[in-house]
C-alpha cells in the first residue's frame, strides 16, 4: 500500500474532533446570545402573569399554580387600552403604507430614469438621515396645529409620510437590479408603472419586507410625537398608555409589566410573520 494514500485519511480523522468542537462552540455561543435576547422578553411576560415578588421567592421558573390574570385586568382598566390599540394600529397601517409608496416611487426615480441632478437629489435625501428628529418638532407641531389636525390620527402620521432610510434602502436594492432587464421591459412597451410593479418590485421582495418591517416598528414604538400632538387619552397611542401606568396611582411592577406585555405581543407577531416573507424573498433572489 502506498503510504501517501493514508495521509489524507489520517488528516481528516485529526480534523474531525476540531470541527465537532467548533460546531459545539458555535452552538453554545448562539445559545448564549439567544438567551440574552429572549431573557428580557421572558421576564416581561412572566412578571405580567405572576404576583409581585414571585421571582424573588421561586426563581426564574415560578409554579404555574401562581399564574394570574389580575395584572392584565388591572392594566386594561387603568387606561383605555382598546381605543389606544386601535389608534396605534391605524397609525402603523397609514404610516407604513405611506412610507412604502413614497420610498418606492422615489427610489425608482433615483435609479432608472436618466435625468440630471438625480445624484444631488439622492445626496439631499441622505443628508436628512443626519438631521435629528427633535430639531423638527416645533415646526411640525406648528404645521399640524395650523392644519387643524391636532389630537387626530392624521396629525400623528403627517410628519412621517416619507422616510429617508426606506428611500435609501430601496434605492440600493433597485440599483442592484439589472438595468438591461428594465430597458427590455421599456422596449416591450411597458410604462413606468408597469415596469415598476411587474418587473422591478417582484425581485426586491426581501428589501420591501425589510422596509415595511422597519416602518411598522418605528410607527408602533413612536412615543414623543404622539404624546405631544394628542390631548385626549382615546386618541393617544399604546406607548403613551403604558407610560401612564408608570405615572399612575397603580404604578406597581406587575401591572407595568402587564402593559408592556400587551405592547410586545403585536411586535413579536409582526417580526415572526415578516421574517418568513423576508427569508422567502431572499431565497427567491438567490435562486434567480
Amino acid at each position: 500500500m502506498n503510504p501517501s494514500l493514508t495521509i489524507p485519511a489520517r488528516r481528516s480523522r485529526d480534523r474531525a474532533p476540531r470541527s465537532s468542537f467548533g460546531r459545539v462552540a458555535r452552538g453554545a455561543a448562539i445559545a448564549v446570545l439567544v438567551s440574552i435576547v429572549l431573557l428580557p422578553v421572558y421576564l416581561t411576560f412572566a412578571s405580567a402573569f405572576f404576583p409581585t415578588g414571585e421571582f424573588l421567592r421561586s426563581g426564574l421558573l415560578p409554579p404555574l399554580s401562581r399564574l394570574t390574570f389580575d395584572n392584565i385586568a388591572t392594566a386594561l382598566g387603568a387606561v383605555p387600552f382598546v381605543p389606544q390599540y386601535l389608534t396605534s394600529i391605524t397609525v402603523v397601517v397609514l404610516q407604513t403604507a405611506a412610507q412604502l409608496i413614497t420610498s418606492v416611487l422615489a427610489a425608482y426615480a433615483l435609479v432608472f430614469p436618466r435625468w440630471r441632478l438625480r445624484g444631488i437629489a439622492f445626496g439631499a435625501i441622505i443628508v436628512t438621515l443626519g438631521v435629528p428628529g427633535e430639531s423638527l418638532t416645533i415646526s411640525n407641531y406648528d404645521l399640524v396645529s395650523s392644519m387643524g389636525l391636532r389630537d387626530t390620527v392624521f396629525g400623528i402620521v403627517l410628519p412621517y409620510l416619507a422616510a429617508g432610510y426606506t428611500v435609501f434602502l430601496l434605492r440600493q436594492a433597485f440599483a442592484a437590479f439589472p438595468f438591461e432587464v428594465w430597458e427590455a421591459s421599456r422596449l416591450d412597451g411597458c410604462g413606468h408603472v408597469r415596469s415598476l410593479m411587474g418587473v422591478v418590485l417582484p425581485s426586491c421582495r426581501a428589501h420591501l419586507t425589510t422596509a415595511a418591517l422597519w416602518s411598522a416598528l418605528s410607527a408602533w414604538n413612536g412615543f414623543f410625537w404622539p404624546l405631544l400632538i394628542t390631548d385626549s387619552p382615546q386618541n393617544r397611542t399604546i406607548q403613551v398608555g403604558v407610560s401612564q401606568l408608570v405615572a399612575g396611582e397603580i404604578a406597581v411592577p406587575p401591572v407595568i409589566f402587564a402593559g408592556a406585555a400587551l405592547v410586545l405581543i403585536p411586535t413579536v407577531l409582526l417580526v415572526i410573520v415578516s421574517q418568513r416573507f423576508l427569508i422567502g424573498g431572499m431565497a427567491a433572489g438567490a435562486l434567480r
